[in-house]
């Protein structure tokens, strides 16, 4: 691939991505250097054959990429960092609200990265099963499956009142 392709996938992918690698590393440096490497492997590849959309190869190259790392000797020795979103001091309802958020990412990165992928391309990317189950090589059933489990696992985690966040009391 070209410099300016690069450039141009860089530009619109990154964010996403970065967002995705954090997802399953819990650490912004992390992912960040997981995308980078991710770009550069890109750029180091003389030829690339059009299969299928830049989004779903660059998603499947991230993903395999975070799971290698997860695997890897390296991440069993790091201490994870437990910070999800910053406190903000402005109101009482941007406070609570922000606190909720809070409790609800505690209790999203304490799952287990099987559920809590299935869960972020359901909810935050909003993808079909079937879609979930092309990018992670998994069958729908399994899919449907980890979101059950998942959702379940949330309900026992996280103490049931009422969540403004969420918009329902």
């Amino acid at each position: 691939m070209t410099q300016l392709e690069i450039e141009q996938l860089m530009e619109t992918y990154s964010v996403y991505l970065l967002k995705l690698a954090y997802v399953y590393v819990k650490d912004r440096q992390l992912a960040e250097d997981i995308v980078q490497e991710v770009f550069i492997q890109l750029y180091e590849r003389t030829t690339y054959e059009e299969r299928g959309k830049m989004k779903s190869y660059v998603t499947t190259l991230v993903v395999n990429r975070c799971k290698n790392h997860l695997k890897s000797w390296s991440y069993r020795m790091f201490q994870l960092k437990d910070s999800f979103t910053e406190k903000t001091h402005t109101e009482k309802d941007a406070l609570v609200e922000q606190d909720e958020r809070q409790q609800i990412g505690q209790a999203l990165f304490a799952l287990p990265f099987k559920y809590r992928e299935v869960l972020f391309f359901y909810y935050y990317e909003e993808m079909k099963v079937a879609d979930i189950a092309a990018t992670l090589s998994m069958s729908e059933n399994t899919v449907k499956t980890r979101l059950v489990k998942a959702r379940q696992l949330l309900k026992e985690t996280l103490p049931r009142h009422d969540w403004e966040v969420l918009g329902y009391e």
